[in-house]
């Protein structure tokens, strides 16, 4: 599998390309989904909240002051929980610490803290950055 380099981060697993939609009926039927959660001690997890529009998108995270190629990432799909469906991506298994969140425009969304044994949520509107649309 080749390297790709794509919003400057390099890894090794292939991207849809960018004009291809993403479909993703998700589950809309059936017992809520189980997701498992590696937390406790100094390991915490996050939920990033995020809008229709973020489908299928991969949305970074990086420790605050490291370099954004130190990233890890997730998928956003969509999800379903006891009598509700919602977007999100998840992430399992996080080093407690403050975690920059990177929108799909290359720029910081903002920042969140993970502590250990607890789940963090973030709310990533439309996975892009105030100053990259131009409102505060």
């Amino acid at each position: 599998m080749d390297t790709l380099r794509k919003g400057g981060h390099e890894h090794d697993h292939p991207h849809a390309p960018a004009e291809a939609p993403f479909v993703d009926a998700g589950p809309t039927q059936g017992p809520p989904e189980a997701l498992i959660l590696d937390i406790g001690g100094d390991i915490g997890a996050l939920i990033l909240y995020a809008e229709e529009s973020c489908l299928g998108m991969e949305i970074d995270l990086t420790p605050v002051g490291a370099p954004r190629s130190h990233h890890v990432h997730t998928m956003i799909r969509r999800r379903r929980a006891v009598n509700r469906e919602f977007i999100a991506g998840v992430y399992p298994e996080l080093v407690e610490g403050t975690y920059t969140v990177w929108g799909i425009d290359g720029h910081p969304l903002g920042e969140v803290s993970v502590q250990g044994g607890h789940v963090s949520e973030f709310r990533s509107g439309n996975c892009r950055s105030y100053e990259k649309c131009g409102s505060a």
